[in-house]
């Protein structure tokens, strides 16, 4: 008995084998699809975090502009409040004038002292802003404030600042 094996087709071998090779070529054309389509959107996620990041930022950045307009939208309220009563009481510049006084190591007599200190007085029409005061004796047997018998000698003044006066009381 002889039996002879089957001789393959050479024809169908071919095809066999084309047809591998074009899976095989579909596989790695796949697969690369795959790779560049992974890389593409790798790339996007990484720019998708950062306009994240950048939102956040924005929206940090915005929050603190709203507080900062919120913050000066109060002062704004509160300085139309301080300008109306101001308004009221008459406080406002245009009220009042200015002087400016300067006496440095000026002697006077104890009673034209007494005079200056009392037409300086703090009132309603009147505040005086001093930036120097200094009153001194010049005998060195004297007190300042002794209520003992008067005094011939003088004091010395040195007093230096800014008188503001009532002009009005309306607006001009």
């Amino acid at each position: 008995m002889n039996v002879q094996a089957p001789v393959p087709d050479a024809g169908a071998s071919r095809t066999g084998r084309s047809v591998g090779l074009m899976l095989l070529g579909g596989a790695v054309a796949v697969l690369l699809l795959g790779v560049v389509g992974f890389d593409l959107a790798r790339d996007a996620r990484a720019r998708a975090q950062r306009t994240v990041v950048n939102a956040d930022g924005l929206l940090a950045e915005a929050r603190s502009r709203e507080q900062l307009a919120q913050r000066n939208r109060a002062l704004l309220e509160v300085s139309g409040k301080v300008q109306q009563r101001a308004q009221a009481s008459l406080v406002l510049p245009r009220y009042w004038s200015e002087r400016k006084i300067d006496l440095r190591q000026q002697s006077l007599q104890r009673d034209q002292l007494n005079s200056v200190l009392v037409s300086t007085a703090r009132n309603s029409n009147q505040l005086l802003k001093l930036e120097e005061f200094d009153v001194a004796v010049t005998h060195p047997d004297e007190g300042l404030f002794g209520s003992g018998a008067v005094t011939r000698n003088p004091v010395m003044v040195s007093l230096r600042g800014t008188l503001n006066f009532r002009i009005s009381d309306r607006a001009l």
